[in-house]
């Protein structure tokens, strides 16, 4: 997979220029604690059927999130979970759970290496 595109440039743009160069910083960090967030709730926990439905509301939050500051590679694979889950295509959803906990790493790294160059 390739890293430039966790985060896509420009959305940022777009992004920066909606809120402003000034907020841009402070609207990173919250994106980048609620990656964190989701990082703490998933990682570490057994998949198992009462596990599954908070991994499932989590992908449904990072689909709804993700988008706006370009992660599309993340929210695709959430998008991706949501569905298996949703379908009950539960050995799907499951083996995918490592790989979502992968991207939220990476897009934590490619946002604090954005948040570096925007300070």
């Amino acid at each position: 997979m390739d890293e430039l595109n966790l985060l896509q440039s420009d959305k940022i743009t777009s992004l920066r220029a909606q809120v402003g160069v000034e907020a841009m910083p402070a609207l990173l960090d919250i994106f980048k604690q609620e990656l964190q967030q989701y990082i703490g709730q998933i990682e570490g926990i057994a998949v198992s059927e009462e596990n599954r439905e908070m991994i499932a509301r989590t992908c449904h939050a990072i689909k709804g999130s993700a988008p706006s500051f370009g992660a599309t590679l993340l929210a695709e694979k959430a998008t991706e979970m949501d569905a298996f889950y949703k379908q009950q295509l539960l050995q799907e959803f499951d083996s995918q759970c490592f790989e979502l906990i992968s991207l939220l790493r990476r897009t934590v790294f490619k946002l604090e290496q954005l948040q570096a160059q925007l300070h």
